[in-house]
């Protein structure tokens, strides 16, 4: 009995003491909250999705951002809504605990972990698309395959709650697209929760055949109303069609003339009226905008520049650009564009421009005037092409003793050159700034002299490959770059301006800038008609805005066309940090080169992402 007793006693004692330790905790800071077990989901998306955040001291000091309190009903409150996160995104039998807590009384602060434990995820069965009271004359076959090929759930995916609204819309917008404003989807979920399956059953309720009416426009004040009403895509009368007036809301958007661009038709859905009539609304960017910035890096140094912007210029579309720059490479630059949108097509644009600019790299100087015609053609929202021809008269200033000008005597060797450039980008990374997933890939072939005239008859050719892949909290990144000259002249001359050159913040981060590949007898960069870049990087989240990356790179410069020396590649690896900024990363980068005891590591400073 008195054994008994004790246990009791004890028992009693050690409850009161761990309900005054948890009540003590109220009020203290969270520090950091970490999970353990979540394989599907990371940590960014959970936390988005709860009302607990961490604050490390650190983002507390510099932001002097309020830390998250420890409370234990808020605590409750996010491990339900943990549990929802987990359901929403399929995952039914989802189990979350918290552990006990890590406790800092001397700061008042606690950390915590969660355990997960997922469970299998529900996937997907088989999707049925019921069409009902259709009328034959749709093709509901040809609506099934289309769709089908672009849901996100279909057999043996996992469900989730976002993925099937997005169905749903993309099923709903296939009929719009063919005159049915008024559709309608409702869906059933066959669940088999043991045996964490789905099937959906979707049933499309058309509503009557509508037709486009009147379209009202308002809010513009120098763009004439007739201009923009060139611009629709779809005609009064015609059969409603969705994608027709969002390509007009894209068209105008575009022409980069107004600043909200708003295509709305004012369905009646109690009387499914029809034609629906549409409103149309626009607000105006300033006619003059200027931008101004400054800024340093260790290659440019101090550098500034100045762009204003003219918008309709002479009427329409048109734009003037002005833009004026300064830095330790280029000490000056004046370029001045005349943009005409819509040249041959919605897609296309034609510019003049012609610029003069002084460059000093390490391996050249030049004094360049010109003028530049590009021909752009946007083929959708990832994929363009540019033809541009250039006319450019070149002076450089030569060094003593160059041997690529033996039979120069003066300073300075004049030339002009003419030709062409046809380039294309494909990009579909995202988001801009520091892209976290998603292909850029850009290829460029310059055709100079030739039937276009000049001194100097050559062919360069690049190509430049990029993929972002985003692994857990982490971005992969990888580069590799490749390009090639070649001359269709005996002397096999090209100008020091077009050549290839490697080494610097963008490229093979243990030397500087232009230092890999061939040197005159100075030590100075001759570059080269062959070129091999390769870059990788590991990028990963520190706290508040600062970010950590590590990186390998290799590459290397050749004096001969496309000859690629595989065993002569240098390398470097390092590490750097970035801070995010509304202009983008801010990059600090250290890279050592490998297995070349004479070079020392390279500081860089610079703007944005490596690539």
């Amino acid at each position: 009995m008195l054994k008994s007793f004790r246990l009791v006693l004890l028992f009693m004692i050690g409850f009161v003491g761990i309900s005054f330790q948890v009540a003590a905790q109220e009020n203290y800071e969270i520090r950091s909250i970490d999970f353990h077990g979540n394989k599907t989901l990371d940590k960014d998306f959970l936390l988005r999705g709860m009302a607990l955040n961490e604050v490390p001291y650190i983002k507390k000091l510099l932001t002097k951002e309020e830390p998250t309190l420890y409370n234990r009903e808020l605590i409750q409150t996010d491990m339900d809504r943990l549990k929802r996160i987990y359901q929403r995104e399929g995952f039914l039998d989802i189990q979350a605990k918290l552990r006990p807590l890590t406790i800092n009384d001397k700061k008042k602060t606690v950390k915590l972990d969660i355990d997960i434990e997922e469970g299998k995820p529900v996937l997907v069965d088989t999707v049925t698309i019921d069409y009902g009271s259709v009328t034959k004359k749709l093709n509901t076959d040809s609506i099934t395959k289309r769709v089908f090929r672009k849901f996100s759930l279909k057999k043996e995916k996992r469900f989730r709650d976002d993925a099937l609204q997005n169905d749903i819309q993309m099923l709903e917008n296939a009929f719009k697209n063919l005159g049915y404003a008024y559709v309608n989807v409702d869906y059933k979920i066959d669940l088999k929760a043991k045996k964490h399956r789905a099937s959906i059953f979707y049933s499309a309720h058309p509503g009557p055949v509508c037709h486009i009416g009147e379209t009202s426009i308002s809010g513009n004040e120098h763009v004439k109303t007739s201009f923009i009403r060139k611009q629709f895509k779809y005609h009064d009368g015609e059969l409603y069609n969705r994608s027709l007036l969002a390509e007009t809301r894209r068209n105008l958007y575009n022409l980069q003339l107004f600043r909200i661009v708003s295509v709305l038709p004012e369905k009646d859905e109690k009387t499914e009226q029809t034609p629906i009539p549409v409103k149309l609304y626009v607000e105006e960017a300033p006619r003059l905008s200027t931008r101004v910035g400054a800024g340093y890096g260790t290659e440019d140094k101090f550098r500034a520049f100045v762009d204003m912007n003219y918008r309709g210029f002479l009427g329409g579309a048109r734009r003037l650009n002005l833009n004026l720059k300064h830095s330790a490479l280029t000490p000056y630059s004046a370029s001045l564009r005349w943009i005409q949108p819509q040249f041959f097509s919605p897609k296309s644009s034609i510019s003049l421009n012609p610029f003069i600019n002084r460059v000093v790299e390490p391996g050249y100087r030049t004094r360049t005037y010109g003028i530049n015609v590009p021909i752009t053609y946007q083929f959708n929202s990832w994929l363009t092409g540019k033809l541009t021809y250039y006319l450019e008269n070149v002076k450089q200033q030569l060094e003593p003793g160059d041997t690529t000008h033996v039979t120069r005597e003066s300073k300075n060797f004049p030339y002009s050159k003419s030709g062409i450039l046809l380039s294309g980008v494909f990009d579909n990374s995202n988001p801009k700034f520091s892209p976290k997933r998603g292909v850029n890939l850009s290829v460029g072939l310059k055709l100079n002299g030739h039937a276009f005239g000049g001194p100097f008859n050559y062919t360069r050719f690049w190509a430049d490959f990029r993929h972002y892949q985003k692994i857990g909290h982490m971005v992969l990144a990888f580069r590799a770059m490749a390009g090639g000259i070649t001359s269709a002249d005996s002397s096999g001359f090209i100008p020091v301006e077009d050549r290839f050159y490697s080494g610097g913040s963008n490229s093979v981060r243990g030397w500087s800038r232009s230092e890999l590949g061939p040197k005159r007898p100075s030590g100075t960069p001759l570059g080269g008609k062959s070129i091999i870049e390769s870059n990788l990087e590991l990028r990963f989240p520190l706290f508040w805005r600062l970010s950590g990356v590590a990186f390998m790179d290799g590459g290397n410069v050749w004096r001969s066309s496309y000859a690629y020396h595989l065993d002569q590649l240098a390398y470097a690896a390092g590490s750097g940090l970035r801070i995010d900024t509304p202009i983008g990363p801010v990059r600090l980068d250290l890279g050592f080169p490998l297995w070349n005891v004479k070079k020392s590591p390279q500081f860089f400073i610079s703007v944005g992402q490596a690539f």
